[in-house]
């Protein structure tokens, strides 16, 4: 059976990227539509490699200072920068950015002190960029740019609950952020803005679902729904969806599966959102959804490889509706391996 994938385009072969990796790696557009990785290495520092504009690939570059302890958060903002945060191994919270569109990045900035995981980013409805993270008391908490100069950040603030792993966050159709979190007793829990770019304001967290046996992956939809996978307490991928009113959410769904660890979803250039997971058996899987905006997924489909102990594979798209998917490889060798579409 062929692999489902978007008309007009195939998966292709997989491509070593070389380098090490040390933990769930990251990865963001820049603004002329070249793809860049961010990774953990082995000496604990803050690497990258980037696609030229041939096409191929850069060699690997260290970030002077950045010295990291966990998985990196890298996003574009609506300067067209890119920023990469990250929790120190001294366990504070520090980003990266761009010094211009498309170039170089300056010395590390530390933005809040005292954090207890890794930080998720996303941009609020006007562009700013909100980084959650887990507190070192459990809780949620979050800082954000405090102006569109996207330079400057605002004191750490709690939102409540308690989280087990860290936060997956997404930006609505309404304008409002989503925040979903895996919360003590393997349960499913999101917090949402009171409205479009009310930094400050929030709903109460609400129970979405129970059996959640990995970090949640929250993206959105061709309708702009926050769409939330996880991995269940079955071992398969499952889904908890958005209603169409943005408040509401419908009942928790199995894609079915054996999957190893979090599934990572994108949305495919035909409006079809993508959920890949590494399998039970080592491999790279994906399912994809029967129509655009429906309830119904195909079968997961192998798509190769071999991934190591670091399972969780980040899925981006390119400005031409392309997708990337990074993984770790098996291994001492700990590499970073590529799988993405082509042209058909």
């Amino acid at each position: 059976m062929p692999v489902s994938t978007a008309p007009g385009t195939k998966w292709g072969n997989w491509t070593e990227l070389e380098g090490t990796v040390h933990a769930e790696p990251s990865a963001a557009l820049n603004s002329d539509n070249r793809v860049q990785a961010f990774v953990r290495g082995e000496d604990g520092s803050l690497w990258t490699i980037w696609e030229t504009r041939a096409r191929g690939w850069s060699a690997w570059l260290r970030h002077e200072g950045a010295r990291i302890a966990g998985a990196p958060s890298a996003i574009r903002g609506r300067d067209g920068r890119i920023r990469v945060f990250y929790r120190t191994p001294d366990h504070h919270l520090e980003v990266v950015a761009q010094t211009a569109v498309n170039t170089v990045f300056g010395p590390p900035q530390r933005i809040v002190t005292n954090v207890g995981g890794d930080p998720a980013a996303t941009l609020d409805a006007d562009g700013r960029i909100h980084v959650f993270f887990r507190g070192t008391d459990g809780a949620l908490w979050y800082t954000r740019n405090q102006n569109l100069a996207y330079a400057t950040y605002s004191g750490p603030a709690s939102l409540g609950g308690a989280l087990t792993e860290t936060p997956s966050p997404a930006l609505d159709g309404s304008g409002r952020i989503v925040v979903a979190v895996r919360g003590e007793g393997d349960t499913l829990h999101a917090v949402q803005q009171k409205a479009a770019d009310s930094a400050d304001a929030w709903d109460a967290f609400q129970r979405r679902a129970e059996g959640v046996t990995s970090r949640p992956s929250a993206i959105v939809d061709a309708a702009s729904r926050v769409q939330i996978f996880y991995r269940g307490a079955d071992g398969a991928a499952w889904r908890a969806g958005q209603g169409d009113d943005y408040e509401g959410w419908g009942s928790p769904a199995s894609l079915g599966g054996a999957i190893a660890d979090r599934p990572t979803a994108c949305l495919g250039q035909d409006g079809r959102v993508n959920v890949l997971a590494k399998g039970t058996d080592g491999k790279l899987w994906v399912t994809v959804q029967s129509a655009g905006n429906g309830a119904a997924y195909d079968e997961f489909q192998s798509l190769g490889g071999e991934i190591g102990e670091v399972g969780a594979n980040p899925v981006i798209m390119n400005r031409v509706g392309l997708l990337y998917v990074f993984t770790q490889g098996s291994g001492e060798g700990r590499g970073l391996w590529l799988q993405r579409q082509n042209w058909a």
